[in-house]
């Protein structure tokens, strides 16, 4: 009996990339909505990792910024040293599962009545019960203590250096790094929602070519709207535009 020849196509290898984020950001929870519905669809491994908005500003005054910008911002580490924790005894695995729970708890709790920008600003920085949230996702609730241990900052400094690094830096959230680590890393790509079936995998696709044309730097608008969430939708689209 003849031995069969061998498949000449290799199987398909996964795609890997790295997603820099911040819990409190709108801009980083739509975008990471994109790329897990992507990754429902396609060969891929995506590793989630920190990105603080807190740390990343803090040569920056809030000052002419909304009163409740530098407590989303503070809620955001405080969210991020857990994340921090839970890698630290978990592993990077469940970093993803836990982000998913931040978020929601943030972007896909109900609107506020007032339809401003502040409101959904406060609504960012109120604190969460961290400690339920981890139990939603099965970890050691007790890790919830992380968020007020600042001895976790120098690690998450770094880890938000190399992101906005990568991108060249001037960015926030979210970095998008594809064949990490010497792929190329873009931020963005900014989008008012999350897209779903074959139109994600167009929308992955198209940047993923951008990405492969090592000569390309950038294309922007520099006026978008406000994502679209559940906890921002009366001021998310047309209506209002952020610079």
């Amino acid at each position: 009996m003849s031995t069969p020849a061998p498949d000449p196509t290799p199987p398909e290898s996964p795609d890997i990339a790295e997603f820099f984020f911040d819990p409190t950001c709108p801009f980083a929870w739509v975008t990471s909505r994109w790329v897990v519905e992507v990754a429902k669809q396609r060969p891929m491994r995506v590793r989630w990792r920190p990105l603080s908005l807190k740390l990343l500003n803090e040569p920056i005054s809030y000052a002419g910024r909304p009163a409740d910008y530098p407590d989303a911002h503070q809620r955001g580490l405080e969210m991020l040293r857990v994340v921090h924790a839970a890698r630290e005894r978990y592993g990077e695995d469940v970093v993803g599962d836990l982000y998913t729970a931040l978020g929601e708890e943030i972007w896909e709790s109900p609107a506020p009545d007032e339809a401003t920008f502040e409101a959904v600003l406060a609504e960012e920085a109120r604190p969460r019960d961290l400690a339920a949230l981890l139990r939603r996702v099965g970890l050691d609730p007790e890790l919830a203590e992380a968020a007020h241990d600042d001895r976790r900052d120098e690690a998450l400094r770094a880890e938000t250096c190399l992101a906005v690094d990568r991108a060249g830096g001037g960015v926030g959230t979210p970095v998008l790094t594809f064949d990490p680590p010497d792929g190329p890393s873009f931020f963005g790509p900014v989008i008012e929602a999350p897209p779903a079936g074959e139109e994600a995998l167009r929308l992955w696709d198209a940047v993923r070519t951008l990405a492969e044309h090592r000569g390309f730097a950038e294309l922007k608008r520099a006026v978008r709207s406000f994502p679209r969430t559940p906890m921002s939708a009366r001021i998310a689209g047309e209506a209002t535009r952020v610079g």
